[in-house]
Order: structure tokens, then sequence, then C-alpha cells
């Protein structure tokens, strides 16, 4: 279960599956970095919180997903639970205060997106561009965070992106997109 996106991250774990994807893969492999961080997974243990904390960013969304990681650039990925496209992933990008589609099954964004077209969906070649000019890593609970948020005309460079606590980063995004709908 999940071997290629495990292979894709050189990770040697073995996932049995039980019947449930998404419960084999939190309980399994949640709370883990993976290619220094450029995925994470959310842990069981901080998934409700962190539900929360997109429900509040998108209230539009609440309770229409079932979150399960983030990337190097806080953007959350969730199960979309929403009537008509139940199943697909969302993404949750908070630095440009979208909401993207990607039309794929929870285990096909793992197990084919992730391995085949990291660069579309986890923006690879710009985390690994940003770490040769950062020099700084990636660790959990820490995204590199937009210092101006593109949607307030922040440039989508490696200069505009500093390592900061994700729930922090957030927040502080969150109050400002609120302001600026408002």
């Amino acid at each position: 279960m999940f071997s290629d996106f495990l292979n894709y991250f050189n990770e040697s774990e073995e996932v049995k599956y039980s019947g449930d994807l998404y419960n084999d893969f939190i309980l399994r492999l949640g709370g883990k970095r993976f290619g220094n961080g450029v995925f994470n997974s959310f842990s069981n243990d901080n998934l409700s919180k962190w539900t929360e904390i997109v429900s509040e960013a998108y209230p539009e969304f609440k309770n229409l997903f079932k979150l399960f990681g983030y990337d190097w650039l806080g953007r959350c990925f969730g199960i979309d639970l929403r009537e008509n496209t139940s199943g697909n992933i969302l993404m949750f990008e908070i630095g440009t205060c979208d909401v993207l589609e990607i039309p794929c099954t929870f285990k096909k964004f793992l197990d084919e997106e992730i391995p085949l077209y990291s660069d579309a969906c986890l923006a690879e070649s710009f985390f690994n561009e940003w770490s040769k000019y950062s020099g700084e890593t990636i660790e959990y609970g820490r995204c590199a965070g937009y210092k101006i948020p593109l949607f307030l005309g922040g440039e989508d460079t490696v200069t505009n992106l500093e390592n900061s606590d994700m729930e922090v980063y957030w927040s502080i995004i969150s109050q400002i997109k609120k302001q600026a709908v408002n």
C-alpha cells in the first residue's frame, strides 16, 4: 500500500491495507516528513486542530474535506467530501487564498501524482531552489511562508519566502485574508 509514494521518498516502510486507505495512511504514516520536508503528513493527534484552522480560513469548505498532509509551502491537502466532487483532492493554498481541485483519488494522488508530477503538486524544483538559496530545511510543523502573500502582490520567488511556524503562518495569513475580503 502506497508503495510508489514511499519508494519516491526512499522510505522502506510497508503499509498493510486494512480496508480503509485514509486511516491506514494516517495511522501508519501520519506525523512524518518526506523528502526533507517537501511533503508532510498530518498525525492523528493534530488532524482536528488543522481541520479547524483550515475551516476558519476557508469557511465555505467547513465539514467538506478530510486533511491528510501539507507541503513545504504550507499548502494543506485534503480529500474532497462535497457531493459532486467527492473523493478528489483539494489543495488549500493559503499564500494565494485559493483552493485548487486535483481530479484524482487519494491513492492516485499519493502513488501517481506525487511521484510523477511532484513539480506540479508540490513545487519540488522551487523547493530545491529555496533550500539551496536559504540553506535551511523544513522541519515538521514548519513551512516556507510568503513574507508578502501572493494575493497581496507578493512575488513567487525564493526571496519572498521565510522559514515559518506553520500554525502562526496560517493564523496571520487567515486574518489578513479576512480583512482583504471584507
